[in-house]
């Protein structure tokens, strides 16, 4: 039977630069907004997002999010509170009255309106520069949150909480390389600018060859996939 989940949890971006800054400084957690369906509902978090998808179904994931991206293994990425997102529909009355509240506890800023993720909605197809209608419920997507309890909320176009102030630039995911199953490059030509770098960050307990192991290109997973 085949898997439709992995053990492994992979985080992509779209250039060699931006894999490399979190190869060398840890994972940059993003201050995203997240649209819901309920009207303009909307929240904003700083967060580090993940896909639990087998390399053999993730080609189609390459168009959206970038063709280089780092694998943790979902153990070490549990270990650091990475949890799975929670996807809800329009027909959902207890998310919609959560999100219309103009208080929030801090166990529902904390692990719930950060992990809220609309089934299906637009997002922009980086391919054609447009908005395009996908199914967010097939990514089956995992969150680090890097400052929990953190996150504005947004009714309308109004506020009713905002905490931006107390989010910190630069947000980080502690990278550890031991965890790492897979570094994903766009094309081999990608191997020349990369290996300095794994020479650089090796350490005694994970080797320049070790790290060197770990490369995949994304044509080869489109290729042998």
């Amino acid at each position: 039977m085949a898997r439709i989940s992995s053990e492994t949890l992979f985080n992509f971006t779209d250039s060699i630069d931006y894999l490399i800054d979190n190869l060398t400084e840890g994972i940059y957690c993003h201050n995203t907004e997240e649209k819901l369906p309920f009207g303009k509902n909307k929240y904003r978090a700083p967060m580090a997002c993940f896909c639990d998808i087998p390399l053999s179904l993730i080609k189609e994931h390459f168009d959206w999010y970038g063709r280089y991206g780092i694998g943790l293994k979902r153990s070490y990425a549990r270990e650091l509170g990475v949890k799975p997102v929670w996807y809800v529909t329009s027909e959902n009355p207890m998310v919609r009255n959560l999100v219309k509240q103009k208080s929030h506890t801090e166990n529902e800023l904390r692990n719930l309106i950060p992990y809220l993720k609309q089934f299906i909605g637009y997002q922009r197809y980086s391919l054609e520069g447009r908005d395009k209608r996908k199914k967010f419920y097939d990514e089956r997507e995992w969150r680090y949150i890097a400052a929990p309890g953190q996150v504005e909320i947004f009714f309308g176009q109004k506020a009713i909480r905002s905490m931006s102030q107390a989010i910190q630039k630069n947000e980080r995911m502690k990278l550890d390389l031991n965890a790492i199953e897979y570094i994903i490059i766009d094309k081999s030509a990608d191997v020349k600018t990369l290996l300095p770098v794994l020479k650089k960050i090796a350490t005694t307990t994970v080797s320049f060859e070790t790290l060197v192991s770990k490369i995949i290109t994304a044509t080869q997973i489109e290729r042998d996939f």
